[in-house]
């Protein structure tokens, strides 16, 4: 697969990624509206341009609705579109719409205990609806790349777009973390109090860490797969990109997002018996420290050592006057008796220890959506919390305790026969390719990751994990071979 791309998809992405930015600029209701609808229409006119649009769109959907908030709905109208124009694609054959492999039908009873739950325990249907929303809109990007009809050119034109938006991510990441989160941000998030430890961690257009860094965990994997396929400057191009980042990655700070990182990748190099990889990745690491991560540090802590630099650092802890953070005191400090006692007494610790409080009153079904740490009691709020003296408008950080309180046993039977479902598919298909070795690693590190975040809510995780899964169960084996290399090569 050559890496050239067709000069009408460069001015495809470049035309995205410039109607995006002028909605921001431009930020009248009525003008995010119409890049809305372009959008939808777009994507059901040609599907395929329109997955380009949606990973162009997401990772920096935080960024740009907060100018803008009418391009909120942007994703929802375009994934919406490309689901009915496979349903029209599929009207001659209608018994293709209705192909779903077990851990679907898991995941489809799990959605439904969940809110049959929540309807007894009185949440109200808008919030019922909004976490619905949630857990199934990028399942349906999975559902919509089965189905369709992918060549190579979209795949290529997926790659570039993602290393467009990429470049932009970490332009902005290091103008984030050298003006002291003072420029290239909203003002909101330029507001933003935090603590000593989490101001050191680069946010990105993501305005999580965590997320951000989950996004970086997948581009350093394409990069390092492109790389593969080309030689001269583009080599150099892609190390470049690959030390950038890995740096930026490490500046997250997002301690389980590395974890997990770590776990796909020795998974992969184990499946593919690559064991290059492991001397090729270290050496990038080494040399983004030293280039990337070590520069970028020096430079951020002389400006923070200004007398204007002090002043924003003072304004971003308003509630930590004083603190300090670096490198080692954040990574030291996750196991020490402060972090451990913070935890039970107001963090994971606490949230799974009330959790599963709430359990033994409701062992069977659970709660319901929208009732214990979700995305829809940050809106909504939930009837349980005055009852079990739970503060409100907390985040669980940890998917498995709020299945567990929100569905019962039934719901976590459910749930582990979508985890584990997708994981025996992939493995019977493990021999077609490398890329379904890799998709293992994924589906193994993602057990890991939503033991400390709401991972199968996430937007960024969910669109990437779930479009590459598409394409794990829709290629042939001999397709695979030719895109991706055997599992031995």
């Amino acid at each position: 697969m050559l890496l050239a791309l067709k000069k009408n998809d460069l001015l495809f992405i470049l035309s995205v990624i410039v109607l995006l930015f002028i909605g921001m600029f431009l930020n009248f209701s009525v003008v995010g509206w119409m890049i809305t609808l372009v959008f939808g229409v777009l994507a059901f006119v040609s599907p395929v341009y329109g997955l380009t649009m949606l990973f162009i769109y997401m990772p920096i959907r935080p960024f740009l609705i907060e100018y803008n908030p009418a391009m909120r709905a942007i994703a929802d109208l375009v994934i919406l579109m490309l689901f009915l124009k496979v349903v029209w694609n599929s009207r001659k054959n209608i018994k293709s719409l209705f192909d779903f492999k077990v851990f679907e039908y898991a995941y489809f009873a799990f959605l439904i205990i969940g809110s049959v739950s929540a309807l007894l325990m009185g949440v109200s249907i808008v919030a019922i609806i909004f976490q619905i929303r949630a857990f199934i809109l990028f399942y349906l990007v999975y559902y919509v790349v089965r189905r369709l009809d992918i060549q190579k050119e979209d795949i290529l034109r997926l790659a570039w777009s993602i290393i467009a938006i990429t470049i932009i991510l970490i332009v902005q990441g290091i103008v984030e973390k050298l003006s002291v989160r003072s420029a290239f941000l909203p003002l909101s998030w330029e507001q933003l109090p935090l603590s000593a430890k989490n101001r050191i961690r680069i946010y990105g257009m993501l305005g999580n860490p965590n997320v951000f860094g989950i996004f970086l965990s997948f581009s350093f994997a394409l990069f390092l797969y492109l790389r593969r396929l080309v030689q001269g400057k583009l080599v150099w191009g892609l190390n470049i990109m690959l030390a950038l980042s890995m740096g930026l990655l490490i500046l997250t700070y997002s301690r389980g997002t590395w974890i997990a990182f770590g776990i796909a990748f020795l998974v992969y190099v184990v499946g593919t018996r690559n064991w290059k990889l492991i001397l090729s990745v270290l050496k990038i690491t080494v040399i983004s420290g030293i280039l990337v991560v070590l520069p970028i540090n020096l430079l951020t802590d002389y400006i923070e050592s200004t007398e204007s630099g002090s002043t924003k650092v003072g304004n971003i802890q308003q509630f930590d006057q004083g603190g300090q953070s670096s490198f080692s005191e954040r990574i030291g400090s996750t196991f020490s008796d402060e972090t451990i006692q913070g935890s039970q007494g107001s963090g994971r610790l606490y949230i799974v220890k009330k959790g599963f409080e709430i359990f033994q009153d409701h062992p069977v079904i659970g709660t319901g959506f929208g009732t214990y740490g979700d995305s829809a009691t940050l809106s909504h709020g939930s009837p349980l919390y005055e009852k079990y003296d739970v503060r409100p408008k907390f985040y669980s950080d940890n998917q498995y305790i709020q299945i567990i309180v929100q569905t019962g046993a039934v719901g976590v039977l459910l749930f582990a026969v979508f985890l584990l479902g997708m994981l025996m598919e992939l493995w019977k298909i493990r021999k077609q390719s490398r890329y379904n070795i890799y998709m293992i690693g994924t589906v193994l590190s993602a057990y890991f990751m939503g033991v400390v975040y709401n991972l199968w809510e996430s937007d960024i995780f969910g669109l990437v994990f779930f479009a590459m899964l598409g394409i794990a169960f829709h290629m042939k084996e001999n397709v695979h071979k030719k895109w991706f290399g055997s599992t031995g090569s």
